[in-house]
């Protein structure tokens, strides 16, 4: 089987803050096509590589100057001073080493780089690595690279949102949902004594056994519109999102890792159900916005939030990488997860004429990517 190479070839942010979108090109090896051949092919795109590289540090707050890479030598050059050296932690290189692995691979020249630091101290290299999920998955289309199956038996899912969510699936996510087997169920404003609570503050007091009892036998919807019947079972899936307001976590973001951490005893002890957080959407004014990219990244990372978590049925989707701009993305890459920021940018891009709510368009954005993910996602659940 002929394998596909897809190389995202992105050019950086102009000075004036504007930037091209994302242009794909799928380049299809020949068969038996050498490593080093490979390699000769990427070079071309070096220039563009190293963009995406530059605007990828524009998006960090770790004091990293410039990433060099060099293809020919297979190495990463992270120029940083003493001191920004110093002051990084172990999460901070985990999620250096992440935003680095989902670019290389990205362009499919993850092999045998060799990473460090302008002062020479090598990084702990896991940027050779394939992508954190780590699970590869059945192709649907021999000739179109790695895809995921469609759920085959329908899923009950059940959404806890507000009006952030109902829009989400109104332009898209719920008939996207339907089409591939998945229940729709949700909360909303309203929805029994806690409907109205979805701050990240009141998540504790939902993921208990006082209230969760209730919401895997909540098949009803408050906002969307189901094409299907629900399966004669509890809702398997679970999906929680705060609402955008969320995203202005001040000037410190230990107060929610704290709320975040504490839920994760009770998602170990429910192994049955599969639990996906939905990052606060952004807004286009945040107070600290540095703050908010870091505490998306350390939820989505594996070396973050999950770090100690040992089940296979806890995932994230951060929306709000993806609504911040065109070049962000959280989605498959040739059958494989990738988190993608390839612009700066920390606040809403997908306004609706300047209201905080995400316009139809990365609504829709949005949707297209997350689906696959959420079943890729619940192949690993179940597998």
């Amino acid at each position: 089987m002929k394998r596909l190479f897809m190389i995202i070839a992105i050019v950086a942010l102009a000075l004036s803050g504007c930037g091209d979108a994302v242009e794909i090109e799928e380049i299809e090896a020949e068969p038996n096509q050498t490593s080093a051949q490979i390699t000769e092919r990427a070079n071309s795109d070096e220039y563009e590589i190293n963009q995406t590289l530059s605007d990828w540090v524009l998006g960090t707050e770790y004091g990293i100057e410039e990433v060099r890479l060099n293809i020919e030598e297979k190495t990463l050059e992270i120029v940083i001073s003493d001191d920004d050296y110093n002051k990084l932690a172990d999460y901070d290189q985990d999620d250096i080493v992440n935003g680095l692995n989902d670019i290389l691979i990205a362009y499919k020249i993850s092999d045998g780089f060799v990473t460090y630091f302008s002062n020479g101290e090598m990084l702990e290299s896991r940027v050779n690595e394939a992508p954190t999920s780590g699970h590869e998955v059945e192709p649907t289309q021999e000739e179109s690279g790695p895809q995921i199956e469609t759920v085959s038996e329908t899923v009950n899912l059940m959404f806890i949102h507000h009006s952030v969510g109902e829009n989400w699936l109104n332009a898209g996510l719920n008939e996207m949902l339907n089409e591939n087997n998945f229940h729709v169920a949700d909360t909303y404003y309203g929805w029994r004594e806690m409907g109205d609570r979805t701050d990240t503050s009141d998540w504790p007091d939902w993921f208990n056994d006082e209230v969760m009892p209730t919401v895997y036998k909540e098949l009803g919807n408050m906002t969307g519109h189901n094409t299907i019947e629900p399966a004669t079972s509890e809702n398997t899936i679970i999906m929680f999102k705060s609402c955008y307001p969320n995203s202005d976590v001040g000037n410190s973001i230990e107060d929610e890792k704290q709320i975040y951490l504490s839920l994760l005893s009770y998602f170990a002890e429910h192994t049955d159900k599969m639990f996906v957080l939905i990052t606060p959407p952004p807004m286009q004014r945040i107070s600290h916005p540095e703050k908010t990219r870091e505490l998306a990244n350390w939820l989505v990372s594996e070396d973050g939030w999950r770090k100690d978590y040992d089940g296979n049925n806890l995932f994230v989707f951060d929306f709000y990488n993806v609504l911040t701009a065109e070049d962000n993305h959280h989605m498959l890459v040739d059958g494989e997860e990738a988190h993608i920021v390839n612009d700066g940018s920390n606040t809403l891009y997908y306004d609706s004429a300047g209201d905080d709510h995400p316009n139809d368009e990365g609504s829709l954005k949005a949707a297209k990517e997350f689906v696959p993910l959420l079943i890729y996602w619940y192949q690993i659940f179940e597998g």
